[in-house]
């Protein structure tokens, strides 16, 4: 894995295809609520959306665009920000062994070398804490998708 990207595995119990449905309906909720003219998500569907820099931590005009969709297998957008960008990816993989997995990660590059050299240092104690917001997201979809 390479050392700008996080990533958290999550084993489910729903059904593949209603999560894979539950998180898209999640996603255009989101969309939805920085434009409501949107009815549904597909590559190329774009918003404007003011959110808080994990870095820095202050606000910035950011764009996000859905930049891979495929039915019950994988779902991406990425987020453009003014210093770099974050390429966020779900998908879902199932091992060896039949077991179900959704693998959630974070791609952060970043517009100057000297950010990106600090996020790969504070990446590793942002990852605990990474880890323990990834897993109540994926928690609340499995739940949500049961039902």
């Amino acid at each position: 894995m390479r050392t700008d990207t996080l990533k958290y595995k999550y084993s489910y119990n729903a059904d593949q295809a209603d999560l894979y449905q539950t998180l898209v309906n999640e996603q255009l909720k989101y969309f939805q609520r920085t434009d409501p003219r949107i009815r549904h998500l597909e590559k190329g569907t774009r918003i404007q959306a003011q959110l808080t820099t994990k870095m820095k931590k202050f606000t910035t005009t950011n764009t996000m665009t859905v930049k891979d969709i495929v039915k019950n297998k994988l779902f991406q957008f990425e987020t453009k920000q003014p210093d770099g960008e974050i390429l966020q990816t779900y998908e879902f993989e199932t091992n060896k062994r039949g077991k179900k997995f959704l693998i959630y990660s974070e791609q952060n590059t970043f517009n100057n070398a000297r950010n990106q050299t600090n996020f790969i240092f504070i990446g590793m104690l942002y990852k605990f804490f990474y880890n323990r917001g990834v897993k109540k997201r994926m928690q609340y979809l499995d739940d949500l998708a049961i039902g």
